[in-house]
């Protein structure tokens, strides 16, 4: 009997000392300096590349206009050869818009993949400062009280070393 006492009451002591805390990693990723500055850059990049598309689509409707112009007073040969040009030139036009998205996915993907593996990283080393045994992210996550929300904190913590990396790198260059 006293042993099972003693272990219901163990059991209540590691209870009390449990603290369970989450992080929003989407809302820091959203809201953090380093992914507001990813989000400009690759908007930035998608507006030169839609410069890109554009440019080559009206180039690509000129042809079409001045084939079907032309196409009373050209020979067979020269028709043939304008509409495989025109071919080609679709066909390079596709390779390059599916050519842009995937880079474009690919570049985004890959700038979250590493803010996030930061955001965790520092989410660690914070969690354990302010004393919670367990730090869970949001999204499994059904319900948690809003005083074990350290996305806010989490987001300045990163901040701040985002700034010093920041500073250190263009003191490099």
């Amino acid at each position: 009997m006293a042993i099972i006492v003693a272990v219901i009451f163990s059991g209540a002591a590691m209870a009390a000392e449990l603290k369970l805390g989450y992080v929003n990693l989407q809302k820091a990723l959203n809201e953090c300096l380093a992914g507001k500055e990813a989000v400009l850059e690759l908007e930035s990049e998608t507006k030169k590349r839609q410069e890109q598309i554009d440019v080559k689509q009206e180039d690509l409707k000129k042809l079409n206009e001045e084939i079907e112009k032309k196409k009373t007073v050209w020979s067979a040969d020269m028709q043939e050869q304008k509409q495989k040009e025109l071919q080609t030139r679709m066909q390079e036009f596709q390779r390059f818009y599916l050519q842009s998205n995937d880079d474009l996915k690919r570049r985004e993907q890959g700038e979250k993949t590493v803010i996030i593996k930061d955001l965790i990283e520092i989410a660690k080393p914070l969690a354990k400062e302010k004393g919670y045994t367990f730090l869970f992210e949001l999204q499994g996550l059904i319900y948690g009280p809003p005083e074990a929300d350290l996305t806010n904190d989490l987001i300045k913590a990163y901040d701040v070393e985002y700034k010093k990396a920041k500073k250190v790198k263009q003191g490099k260059e």
